[in-house]
């Protein structure tokens, strides 16, 4: 199966595979995310914690959360930590 970069909205760790999520599917593929990290354009696709890597196309909002983290909130409504480690990787939060 294929899927177009542009598809995918989320991507997370699960031990040494990654599980894509696109739209409502999902589907687990073999590798780690510091290796589609070094892959993917990083202006569209971020490390937003140790575990997830967000597409920046599908995120709809962005909240302080606790201690310098932040909640992400992508365009199906699910929400994901943004981590302080990663923050300044968002653009809207670097400056």
């Amino acid at each position: 199966m294929f899927l177009r970069v542009d598809e995918i909205d989320w991507r997370e760790a699960e031990e040494n595979y990654v599980r894509l999520h696109a739209g409502r599917e999902s589907y687990l593929v073999r590798g780690t995310l510091a290796g589609l990290e070094e892959r993917l354009d990083p202006a569209r696709f971020v490390r937003v914690h140790r575990s997830h890597m967000v597409s920046l196309a599908a995120i709809r909002e962005l909240h302080p959360w606790s201690h310098g983290d932040w909640m992400i909130v992508l365009r199906d409504g699910r929400e994901l930590m943004l981590s302080r480690r990663y923050r300044d990787r968002i653009p809207e939060l670097a400056g």
